[in-house]
C-alpha cells in the first residue's frame, strides 16, 4: 500500500506526523517536503512475530524503515542484533546489486516501510545532488551507529565470557 499523505496533516497516519516532527536519522536534514515525498515512496508492510522480512542470499532490492516493532538480524541461525522503530535497514541497497548476507526477521508484530532500489534512485535523480549527498552522509551515520551497537554488544559478550570462563 503506497500512501500519498501530501494533503492536510490530519489525513496523515501518526507515524508520518511523528517522522515529520522528528525524522529518522536516514532523513535527518531533509526538508519536510522531501521527507514526506520519500516516506510516500515506501510501501507499508506488516509482519507477525517470526515472519521473515527478507532472506539471506537474495539481491538487495529493498531497504526498510521500521515504523513500529522490532526486526532481528540473523546469520546462520544466530540472532546478531535487534533494531526498533526509526531504524533504516538495508541502507547500502543503492550502491550496487549486492547479495544480502543476513536474514531479517520480525521479532514481534512489526510495521515497516519498504523502499525499492529503483524508486529510490528515481527519487534522487529528480532532486538536487545536495539531497543525495545528505542521504549518503546519513547512511554513513546510520552505519556508524550500528557498528557502535555491535561493538558494545561484542564487548559485553566478551566480558561475560572472561568473567565466567567455561569449565575445563
Amino acid at each position: 500500500m503506497n500512501g500519498n499523505y501530501g494533503g492536510g496533516s490530519n489525513s496523515r497516519p501518526d507515524y508520518i506526523r511523528s517522522f515529520l516532527k522528528k525524522p529518522p536519522l536516514i532523513l535527518k536534514d531533509f526538508h519536510q517536503e522531501d521527507i514526506l515525498e520519500f516516506l510516500n515512496m515506501g510501501k507499508k508492510r506488516e509482519f507477525y512475530e517470526g515472519q521473515a522480512v527478507s532472506e539471506a542470499s537474495s539481491y538487495m532490492k529493498f531497504s526498510y524503515l521500521i515504523v513500529d516493532g522490532k526486526i532481528g538480524i540473523w546469520k546462520n541461525n544466530i540472532q546478531l542484533v535487534t533494531y526498533g522503530s526509526r531504524t533504516f535497514l538495508g541502507e547500502t541497497f543503492l550502491f550496487g546489486k549486492n547479495f544480502q548476507s543476513v536474514r531479517l526477521v520480525s521479532a514481534n508484530k512489526s510495521t515497516l516501510l519498504r523502499f525499492s532500489r529503483s524508486a529510490t534512485l528515481k527519487f534522487f535523480r529528480k532532486k538536487p545532488e545536495k539531497l543525495f549527498n545528505i542521504f549518503t552522509r546519513n547512511i554513513i551515520r546510520t552505519q556508524q551507529n550500528k557498528l557502535g551497537q555491535l561493538t558494545t554488544q561484542m564487548y559485553r559478550f566478551k566480558k561475560r565470557l572472561l568473567d565466567n570462563p567455561p569449565p575445563r
